[in-house]
């Protein structure tokens, strides 16, 4: 302790505040060699005359920008970028430059690594400021090393070599290093830093070489569209300080300046869902021995070391970060450094490297970075203007994540949808309403920056920016117990406990002197789910699951997503965009997947055929009513809206989710629950709806199968219809329950969850759940072509769902037969019918034909790998 105090005293007395780019500070050598001038410099901005017309424009000149522009020239079109001042002026040249290569996703570990490979690639032509030290991430207690023998996993899964280190290996790889109080480590030798400027320098160069154009000093100033099918709006160009640039591509890579064009099409006011926090570093003045050591990560002391040359540069989140300003002359800008808000992290350096007491300070710094509500990027098409594309907000990674995003979004802007599965980092997953939810966006950004380095748990839940998208029946549920889920700003059941759980405002984690909530019920269940076990609240789930068994249970479902068909296309729509056939007599439910071009499944939906005997108030003269996932309404809404434009399809689709409410009732003795509260259902065919009428209040029955039936009302008679159920159906047995509960029956029964274990990459083929023999007529549909191409060919990877020893699976767990690893678990539960977990995932099987990939699979030893362990699996029969 006295060495820190002294340090802090140096700090305050001596420290010096940078004024200039950062790699400016840091030793040539470390830099690489490539001078700077790669774009044309003019000698006044009157002698710049710009192209008239262009592919892509691309605004904004920052590493996310410059990889973009690269990979479009790559890709074969001929893209502009512009900038508004000089290349890397805003948030690159300031940032830290690490590169990690392993996160606890799949797509987001395959993301690092694309980056890191593309920039290896790069500097064997150029040079990009890439040096290879490796990473080590240090654990200080059990649960932090079972979090890191779980991305050891995903690492060795998806090709990254990685290795977990005792306490005397990591002493051994890096003397300096404190290991007295350290449980273990992972460590990557593949990891390493980038000098930012001389990435940038060698990109643009590269794809200047293949017909790009990069224009410094040039103001994007606003975006120019047309009216175009059915009033949705179209990019036709930019206009820009010197002239107008037609197009029929923008992509918006303006970081933390994103808004500017954000307000020109959706008014003042209007911000999209990222923060600008003040985010430090500090550079170290020089310390012999730490040259090629590896990079680190004391998750737990919220602390990262980069190695630059002989000197260390400190970094991590404060909790009092504040948030930042920017305007747009902020160039190479920097903000006051408030060492007292930083003193948290220093201590945690120099626990960790102790020799950091007696070392001076070269630089603090202190710059704008960008945070979004869920530590996830803003990537794709914009939710109005087609032909605008995003790509920011990337929460301190955009080195490290750039070079992989950049890529997926030129496949998005020139082939309509990126090559792995971003629905995460879409922009369009938030609700459009976000954008003027500004006090949301703070809360949730401050939990984001404040969590980065906490432990990603499978189950857990935000605290801030809570209660944004309820139904009626909000207050109801929360007094029986109701445990909320947050789905894409809904609320929803997860599970019910024996008392109410009250969501409370954010406290700010007591940061800016806010009061911190001493008793908060919901926080203290939530934290049963920090846990890589399976966590106490499960005896919940199981009762829940029960009453799903042998009598009845009730779950809210009116978060799920539902909007109307309507338009002179709706019946050509229909059979284009969905892989089953829908019947079009009102009346019939159809189940079905919607693919996208490469048979790859990018929703799953429930199609209700309406007509004047079937239709509710709310939905108009719809041909179709759609269903799907709670929060994911306005992405589907989108998503099927645009397939129907690039058809040239005229049909409109609008929102119910906010009219129409759902109550689901699962179990053997649902219909006596509904034959109690006197609605006819009996008479009702598997997979058909009708209406009913009780007293005044009108509403659906739909049937999905002998037990399972849901209620369609609207939302203004949810709670009336929900307490006639609840008062009737106790004495038989209904319970309220939960989407965990339902999960768990779903998964026992083999049935796929998009989003979860079956994505945009992965086709129905792959997943199981279709074979050619299930086409029922000649039509064409989206995506039926490459699905009967992969039908022919064979596939080279299958969905498994595994039955496993008594080991809690979470997900994220490695799929290994015959000793190899060849997959990655995606979802994971516990089978109360099974006394066991069941986990899904993905085995790749190379040259495989579809015909013997069944035969095969039977016939291997199948392991399940968890936390460096391996158990024995089988595969499992619904």
């Amino acid at each position: 302790m006295k060495r820190i105090c002294k340090h802090v005293k140096n700090i305050k007395a001596g420290a010096r505040i940078l004024e200039r780019p950062l790699s400016t500070v840091l030793p040539r050598k470390d830099r690489g060699t490539t001078e700077w001038p790669l774009v044309r410099e003019y000698g006044s901005s009157t002698e710049l005359k710009l192209p008239t017309e262009a592919d892509v424009v691309v605004i904004g000149g920052g590493i996310m920008g410059c990889f973009t522009l690269y990979h479009l020239a790559r890709l074969g079109c001929s893209p502009i970028l512009l900038e508004r001042h000089k290349l890397t002026s805003g948030t690159t040249w300031h940032t830290n430059g690490l590169v990690w290569r392993i996160r606890p996703r799949e797509i987001d570990t395959l993301l690092l690594n694309a980056t890191r490979d593309m920039i290896l690639d790069l500097e064997n032509e150029e040079p990009s400021g890439w040096t290879t030290n490796g990473g080590l991430f240090i654990a200080s207690n059990q649960q932090r090393m079972e979090e890191y023998a779980r991305l050891f996993t995903v690492g060795r899964a998806t090709g990254v070599e990685c290795h977990l280190l005792t306490p005397r290996e990591v002493e051994d790889s890096w003397p300096l290093l404190n290991v007295g109080d350290i449980t273990g480590a992972l460590y990557s030798p593949g990891d390493g830093t980038i000098d930012p400027s001389t990435l940038c320098a060698a990109l643009t160069k590269k794809a200047r070489a293949m017909g790009a154009q990069v224009y410094e000093g040039v103001d994007a100033q606003e975006l120019q569209t047309r009216d175009g099918t059915l009033g949705v709006k179209v990019v036709k160009g930019v206009h820009t300080s010197h002239g107008s640039i037609s197009t029929k591509a923008v992509v918006n890579c303006t970081g933390v300046w994103c808004d500017d064009i954000v307000q020109q099409l959706s008014g003042p006011g209007s911000r999209l869902p990222q923060v600008c926090m003040e985010h430090c570093i500090v550079i170290m003045e020089p310390l012999p021995g730490v040259r090629q050591m590896p990079n680190v990560r004391d998750h737990d002391a919220n602390m990262c070391l980069r190695v630059q040359g002989d000197s260390l540069i400190i970094g991590g989140y404060e909790l009092n970060a504040p948030t930042a300003k920017v305007d747009r002359s902020f160039t190479f800008g920097l903000y006051d450094f408030k060492m007292d808000n930083f003193l948290e992290i220093m201590e945690g350096a120099i626990n960790r490297v102790p020799k950091l007491a007696d070392v001076g300070i070269k630089a603090q710094i202190c710059g704008p970075e960008s945070f979004t509500p869920d530590r996830k990027p803003l990537l794709g098409e914009d939710w109005d203007v087609r032909g605008l594309f995003h790509g920011f907000g990337f929460n301190s990674s955009g080195i490290m994540l750039s070079g992989g995003c950049s890529e997926q979004l030129a496949h998005w802007v020139l082939n309509g949808r990126p090559q792995l599965d971003m629905a995460d980092f879409d922009c369009r997953r938030f609700p459009k309403q976000s954008l003027k939810w500004h006090k949301w966006a703070e809360e949730r950004s401050h939990e984001s920056y404040t969590s980065n380095y906490s432990i990603v748990f499978p189950d857990n839940q935000p605290l801030a920016g809570r209660a944004m998208i309820t139904d009626p029946l909000h207050q109801r549920l929360t007094e029986a117990g109701c445990f909320w889920e947050e789905s894409l700003c809904w609320e929803r059941p997860g599970f019910f406990t024996s008392s109410p759980l009250i969501l409370q405002p954010y406290d700010w984690k007591g940061a800016f002197e806010m009061t911190s909530h001493d008793i908060y019920p919901y926080r203290d269940v939530l934290k049963q789910c920090h846990t890589f076990d399976l966590p106490p609240y499960y005896n919940q789930i199981r009762s829940e699951y029960e009453a799903m068994k042998t009598t009845s249970a009730i779950i809210n479902r009116t978060s799920s997503g539902k909007m109307g068909l309507t338009g002179k296309d709706a019946e050509k729509a229909v059979a284009w965009l969905f892989l089953e056939d829908i019947e079009k007599k009102g009346g019939n439910i159809s189940n079905s997947l919607v693919l996208n071009k490469n048979a790859g499944v990018e929703a799953n939906v429930i199609v209700f055929s309406q007509d004047e005997s079937t239709r509710l108030p709310c939905e108009s003269s719809f041909e179709y009513t759609i269903q799907c996932d709670s929060g994911f309404g306005p992405y589907v809404r989108r998503l099927l809206r645009d397939m129907c434009l690039d058809k040239g399809l005229h049909v409109t689709f609008e929102t119910l989710t906010s009219e129409l409410a759902c109550l689901l009732l699962v179990g053997p003795l649902s219909l006596r629950v509904l034959e109690s509260a006197r609605i006819t259902g009996g008479n009702i065919p598997v997979n058909t709806h009708c209406l009913c009428k009780l007293d005044d209040t009108v509403f659906r029955v739909c049937r999905y199968g002998p037990e399972t039936w849901e209620l369609h009302v609207p939302v203004e008679d949810l709670v009336s219809l929900y307490e006639v159920l609840i008062t009737e159906g106790t004495p038989i047995g209904l319970r309220n329950a939960g989407y965990r509960a339902f999960n768990v029956l779903q998964l026992e029964r083999g049935i796929p969850s998009w989003q979860k274990d079956m994505r945009a990459n992965d086709s129905p083929l792959e997943a199981g759940i279709w074979s050619p023999e299930d086409l029922k007529s000649d039509r064409d549909f989206l995506g039926k072509i490459a699905l009967m191409q992969q039908a022919a060919n064979g596939i080279t990877k299958s969905r498994l769902i595994l039955e496993a020893p008594n080991q809690p699976l979470r997900g994220n767990e490695g799929i290994v037969r015959d000793g190899h690893l060849v997959g990655i678990i995606r979802r994971a539960d516990m089978s109360f019918h099974k006394e066991a977990p069941i986990a899904v995932g993905y085995a790749s099987h190379p040259l495989l034909l579809a015909g013997v990939a069944q035969k095969e699979m039977q016939e291997v030893d199948w392991e399940i790998e968890s936390q460096g362990k391996r158990y024995p699996a089988k595969l499992y029969h619904p």
